[in-house]
């Protein structure tokens, strides 16, 4: 199986929060920029865990998850905004995230992902607004 290389996005210090994914090519409304396998993490379902808090994953996406997930590759660097420019998706087939833009995204910008409602923060985890 092959994992689709990110080629148009850099890591560097964020002005919202430490570290933040920025685009170094632009890149086009719908388009999949990165492709990101994910790990378990030892949570067992239902369980609340401190482990990873701020970086993990619900897998797959959605209401229901089954485990807690680690993205490798950029994925636990992306920053979120209730303005989000990007989104992922899971593909359960390969077991990644994919990260896909909402519009186009010029080269220099922050790549922003919403992580979720009210409900999202209310176990611990550090919120940074974006406007």
């Amino acid at each position: 199986m092959e994992f689709l290389q990110p080629k148009k996005i850099k890591l560097k210090q964020s002005p919202i929060h430490g570290l933040g994914v920025f685009a170094s090519d632009k890149i086009f409304a719908g388009e999949v920029f990165e492709e990101c396998p994910v790990l378990t993490l030892p949570i067992p379902k239902g369980q609340g865990s401190p482990l990873l808090i701020d970086y993990r994953f619900n897998w797959p996406q959605g209401t229901e998850p089954e485990e807690q997930v680690i993205a490798l590759g950029y994925g636990c660097f992306y920053n979120h905004s209730e303005n989000a420019n990007c989104y992922w998706v899971s593909d359960t087939e390969k077991r990644t995230f994919k990260f896909i833009s909402h519009r186009d995204i010029e080269v220099g910008e922050e790549l922003l992902t919403w992580y979720g409602d009210v409900s999202y923060w209310s176990d611990g985890r550090q919120k940074t607004v974006v406007i």
